[in-house]
């Protein structure tokens, strides 16, 4: 990760809220600090001798502004945990104010109506009165319970209760014991604690039922509380025993990093294959889990440490394969130019070896590089198809003989098309007939081989000829390309340009939509959408094989033409 994308990130997530985004930009300063801290080791190490000056990475202006901004997030989140912890102590005051209020409510007994308007007060400030610390939260709680039962019980105030008002509470409770239940196939503990204090409060608020069933349906909730309870203590106790497993286990991982750290590859196949190794890593660190906080910095730096040495020899690897590639990108402008001289020189007589020589000239230098060698080759492509233009334009117009072989041809072309019965023999016979008229104008060559070609496969795919047959056959049509044409090396070029920029197309389609399959991944059951993205890529892929297939058969007939 550069340190430009560092600092996007940090701004991105360090303002953020939610703990995702938090963790997020913890892991993000955690990567910082290793490279930050390699910058400082080998600004340390340098002398005064080295070559180059080094630049002290205290003094940086982007090392600053994300010292700066890391600053800012840490007391950010230290005044949130200090404000956080005072608040729930300022809580457990106000909880036990209320309980005193609660207590002194049931000891006066003498207006019925103003311990109603009371009680309603009381529930209503301790729902408001915020979170306490775990561990006194459950003791409040319990004496909150406590008093509302002495309320709810040990007082004449079901005289003035309705008999609807207790069938009504006996299913609300009911409905609570239910949904405590419901708890058990939750699987975030932290849902699961939010919302067994959010039942609590229903329950508390609910009032009283009927005494009979009382101590049962009581006992009921209380078993699920006290189950519910020890589920959140035990995840607790072993989330801290978990961290020491993961220790181990995240320990296993920089042995294996530092097994791949002792090999530097030398080809972009090995770097590559290299890369998606410690890509795995990576993935596989992430998904282990926490360690304790005293161990964490520890080992992460000392995993990242492996990376370090692999990533800065590859990327010294691409700076060299960046020259070389510049290197070719010059000479093949080079021959571009030349080219350009022998088109403007071009005449009906000139040799078409002088473009041959440039064409062999510019396979032996090489790959410019993904991003020049298309746009390169265009331009070379260009000033070839010129020269031949122009060479052919010299002449006039076409010769007698080369119209009357497009005559002859199309009329092969038709009489294959009127053939019912479809036999391998008579097939051939055409097909070398077609072959053995003679050559046709270049401009014609192209449309006329399509039509061929197409009502040959048309003919052969509705055939019962074996598919060792099928094969010869059009291996012949390939051939008869080169035989129709009056340049048959421009003519393999154009061909084999049109099937690759398909290929190239399709692979380029196929990419996006295997992307694109990661919009579903959280998708549950049955996507019909999901279904059509996968049967699209499933198409693209045999049409692929199927170019595939045709650029081997033309590549066959051109090198036995």
């Amino acid at each position: 990760m550069e340190k430009e994308e560092i600092l996007k990130n940090l701004l991105a997530f360090s303002t953020a809220e939610n703990e995702l985004a938090i963790k997020e930009a913890n892991h993000i300063i955690d990567v910082f600090n290793a490279i930050y801290s390699k910058e400082v080791e080998s600004y340390k190490n340098s002398t005064e001798n080295d070559e180059f000056e080094t630049v002290n990475p205290e003094k940086d202006d982007l090392n600053i502004k994300i010292l700066s901004i890391i600053k800012e997030f840490k007391e950010a989140q230290k005044e949130k945990k200090e404000k956080k912890e005072k608040k729930e102590q300022s809580n457990i005051k106000i909880k036990k104010e209320i309980l005193n209020r609660f207590k002194n409510l049931i000891d006066n007994k003498e207006k019925i109506a103003e311990l109603i308007n009371g009680i309603k007060k009381i529930r209503e400030d301790w729902n408001n009165s915020g979170d306490v610390p775990r561990k006194a939260y459950y003791e409040l709680q319990k004496t909150y319970s406590q008093l509302n039962e002495s309320f709810n019980y040990n007082l004449n105030i079901y005289k003035e209760l309705k008999e609807n008002d207790l069938k009504r509470n006996f299913s609300l409770k009911n409905q609570v014991i239910h949904n405590l239940k419901g708890l058990k196939d939750e699987k975030l503990i932290n849902k699961v604690d939010s919302q067994l204090k959010q039942f609590q409060n229903e329950w508390e608020e609910i009032g009283p039922t009927f005494k009979d069933h009382w101590e049962q349906i009581k006992k009921d909730y209380w078993e699920e509380v006290h189950s519910i309870q020890k589920r959140i203590q035990d995840h607790y106790i072993k989330l801290k025993e978990s961290s020491k497993e993961n220790l181990v286990a995240k320990n296993q991982l920089i042995e294996i990093a530092a097994e791949l750290a002792k090999s530097i590859p030398n080809n972009h196949k090995d770097f590559d294959s290299k890369s998606q190794l410690y890509k795995n890593l990576q993935d596989e660190w992430k998904k282990i889990g926490p360690v304790s906080k005293a161990q964490s910095d520890k080992i992460w730096n000392e995993f990242r440490s492996h990376f370090e040495p692999f990533f800065e020899a590859k990327k010294e690897f691409y700076n060299k394969q960046k020259e070389a590639s510049k290197k070719m990108a010059e000479a093949k402008n080079a021959l571009i130019e030349k080219a350009k001289k022998i088109v403007s020189e071009a005449t009906a007589n000139s040799s078409t070896q002088l473009i041959k020589d440039l064409q062999n000239d510019w396979k032996k230098i090489g790959h410019a590089g993904k991003f020049a060698e298309q746009k390169l080759w265009k331009k070379f492509r260009k000033e070839c198809d010129a020269f031949f233009d122009k060479r052919e334009s010299s002449k006039g117009a076409r010769n007698k003989e080369e119209k009357e072989n497009l005559i002859a041809k199309k009329a092969i072309i038709e009489e294959i098309s009127k053939i019912k019965e479809i036999a391998f023999d008579k097939l051939n016979e055409l097909i070398s007939k077609f072959s053995s008229i003679g050559k046709v104008a270049p401009k014609e060559i192209s449309s006329l081989f399509q039509r061929f070609e197409k009502i040959i496969d048309e003919k052969i795919s509705s055939s019962k000829i074996s598919d060792e047959e099928k094969h010869k056959l059009q291996l012949a049509v390939k051939k008869s390309l080169f035989s129709s044409a009056s340049d048959p090396e421009r003519a393999f070029n154009d061909a084999k340009h049109k099937i690759t920029k398909k290929i190239n197309e399709a692979l380029k389609e196929t990419s996006n939509l295997e992307n694109n399959l990661g919009f579903f991944s959280i998708s549950k059951g049955n996507n019909k959408m999901l279904d059509d993205f996968n049967n699209k890529i499933e198409r693209q892929k045999k049409q692929i094989e199927n170019w595939r297939q045709d650029l081997r058969k033309l590549k066959q007939a051109y090198s036995k033409k």
